[in-house]
């Protein structure tokens, strides 16, 4: 049975009352130990002139909130008070609500309507499994609710570049409560908080801001630990920009290391540009004669014989500092031992740079990249690093499975020189496509095979190997060739030997990364000839039997000359001077001749005797040598012999 007392509230239902008010003034200690704190657990405060009650958190879950309000009995209500100071039982509001808040929101708007003032409330948060209970009286100057923080009604910029913040404080608020104020730059991660000595009653100096730079201000009441003083939370951020300046600072220049028709200089924008930048003066010199132009950000295309090119920026003040290009690198290239390679992440690294004596130690290193399967953008990436970095990491995200050319470069005092150039992917795929095959026949045996590169959007890796597939079957599509080989990357032309003749072929190739193998390229059909010789061999034939057919008639015709030499007998050369004797003796010696006519009547006739020959003169007989055996002696002309 549930104790009771006398005035009709339970005994039980007081010590809950006195468990929350415990409660809630742990969470006021709490909140007063933590003074100037950014981190509130559970606050609220009464916002503008609709009384609504602004409960805010600082949360790190990403779930809903939700908000549970329970209003409590006043305190009036105990020993002794009559009906008119507990109404409740006359309110026709809600003694519980609940309020929901989206994922990422962190505040929560109590409408007035269900509201009591003057009343105690009892708050619960959760979230993710998790709680904070809060209770408050809702009224301005109510319990554990805290002020609402004043409102910046100016930023106003003066001279020297010193800024004038105005605020004004709530209405139930007086000049003398504490204020904090707050300032960073955009993007920056800390805030710096203004000392108090530099505090007026509703005003303040910012003195020490950077030109042209955009800074957020906040600011709220500060409690003394009374209750009449009580804190409030940072106001809502306030942004503004101090007034601009002479561009500051040097820009960061490159140019593009091809050679196309032009020279393409780039340059990244100032981080302060201490105001509003209305172009970019380029100097540079052509053939001997300085010239000028006038560029937008942050690229501009020169002739390709440029020399000494400075950019500079401009706004309405003037010119800022010129920041002039390197020049080309004609240094060779150190031996740094400086390696590119993915580091498995979605990321590339440059590692392995070694320092170098004085003076071929370069002060920094930069480093360019480019995606090279965007071929019609000629714009590069790249960045700068100290000489003395052993590692670095290239900024930015890379896409996957696409290569990008990477290159070092070493920079000097007024030269550089190329380290490294080479085309790097971040993460490595099997190729999305084969090489295209080429056959052409060498014999019946014998096939000479060449193919293209896989293109470069297609490879989606560095290509490490080539497998060249044979089949002299029909299923020319299927992978269970009967013959395969390997070959590296390096090349793009193989042979095939021992094919049958008058055979039937079908080829194909794949290529390798080192994530695998891709699918095949083009598919070739080809039939090898008969059996042939090779041509080869034929010419080598030929060009034998020529041979020892000249040999065989250089030695018929030197074995002529060794017989006539060694077996016919010598015949003298007659004395040409004894010629003319002998003719003239020869012609003594015949007879005039008479033709006779065939068609002459035969006759018989007598035999006479022959004539007797008259004596012959007494002359030397001449000899030669020669009439021994060739010419006919005198008995064998007159025929007496």
């Amino acid at each position: 049975m549930e104790m009771q007392v006398h005035d009709g509230i339970s005994f039980w239902h007081r010590i809950k009352i006195l468990t929350y008010k415990f409660l809630a003034l742990v969470l006021l200690i709490s909140s007063g130990s933590r003074g100037t704190g950014d981190i509130c657990r559970l606050c609220c405060h009464i916002q503008g002139l609709k009384h609504n009650l602004n409960c805010s958190w600082e949360s790190q879950s990403h779930t809903e909130h939700t908000l549970y309000v329970l209003r409590l009995k006043k305190q009036s209500c105990g020993l002794g008070s009559s009906q008119t100071d507990c109404p409740d039982s006359h309110l026709s509001i809600p003694s519980l609500l609940n309020f929901t808040a989206p994922v990422g929101q962190n505040w929560l708007l109590i409408p007035r309507k269900n509201l009591v003032k003057f009343y105690p409330y009892h708050l619960r948060l959760t979230a993710g499994g998790k709680e904070v209970q809060l209770n408050l009286t809702y009224d301005v100057n109510g319990e554990n609710v805290l002020l609402e923080p004043p409102e910046i009604t100016a930023v106003e910029s003066e001279e020297d570049n010193i800024v004038e913040v105005k605020w004004r404080n709530q209405e139930h608020v007086s000049d003398e409560q504490k204020v904090e104020l707050r300032y960073r730059m955009v993007g920056a991660a800390n805030w710096t908080e203004v000392p108090n000595n530099k505090l007026e009653p509703g005003s303040c100096e910012l003195t020490d801001l950077e030109p042209y730079v955009e800074y957020k201000l906040q600011i709220r009441y500060v409690a003394d630990g009374s209750s009449s003083k009580k804190g409030s939370r940072w106001s809502e951020t306030l942004t503004f920009c101090t007034p601009d300046q002479v561009p500051c600072g040097l820009l960061d220049v490159w140019r593009s290391t091809e050679k196309p028709p032009f020279l393409l200089i780039q340059w990244k924008p100032l981080g302060t540009t201490r105001g509003k930048i209305l172009g970019y003066n380029v100097t540079y010199t052509d053939g001997g004669q300085a010239n000028s132009a006038e560029a937008q950000c942050c690229h501009i295309k020169l002739p390709a014989g440029a020399t000494d090119i400075c950019v500079s920026p401009r706004n309405q003040h003037g010119l800022g500092y010129g920041s002039c290009v390197t020049p080309p690198c004609s240094e060779p290239a150190p031996p740094s031992g400086i390696k590119v390679w993915a580091d498995g992440s979605g990321g590339i690294k440059v590692s392995g740079v070694a320092t170098l004596p004085p003076p071929k130690d370069p002060h920094s290193y930069l480093v360019e990249w480019k995606e090279l399967t965007l071929a019609r953008n000629p714009f590069l990436n790249w960045t700068r690093f100290r000489a003395t970095n052993q590692n670095f990491t290239l900024p930015g995200d890379f896409a996957p499975f696409a290569p990008y050319g990477v290159a070092v470069f070493a920079l000097y005092q007024n030269s550089c020189a190329g380290v490294v150039s080479t085309v790097v992917y971040s993460q490595e795929n099997a190729p999305s496509a084969g090489p295209n095959v080429s056959i052409r026949l060498i014999s019946s045996a014998e096939a000479h095979i060449s193919w293209d590169e896989v293109p470069l959007p297609n490879r989606r890796g560095n290509i490490t190997g080539y497998t060249i597939y044979l089949n002299s079957s029909e299923h020319s599509r299927q992978k269970s060739a009967l013959w395969s080989r390997s070959v590296f990357a390096h090349g793009r032309n193989d042979c095939v030997s021992g094919l049958s003749p008058d055979t039937a072929y079908t080829v194909w190739m794949t290529a390798w990364t080192r994530a695998g193998e891709g699918p095949l390229g083009s598919i070739r059909k080809f039939r090898t000839t008969g059996r042939t010789y090779n041509p080869l061999v034929i010419i080598i034939i030929v060009v034998l039997t020529v041979f020892f057919l000249l040999l065989a008639i250089l030695f018929s015709l030197w074995t002529k000359r060794v017989l006539r030499k060694w077996f016919w007998p010598r015949i003298p050369i007659p004395n040409l001077e004894n010629n003319a004797e002998l003719s003239r003796i020869q012609n003594n010696n015949n007879w005039d001749l008479e033709q006779e006519n065939p068609n002459t009547p035969i006759a018989i006739v007598e035999e006479i005797e022959p004539p007797t020959c008259p004596p012959r003169p007494q002359q030397g007989t001449f000899t030669s040598g020669y009439e021994k055996h060739f010419l006919p002696t005198q008995e064998e002309v007159m025929g007496l012999w």
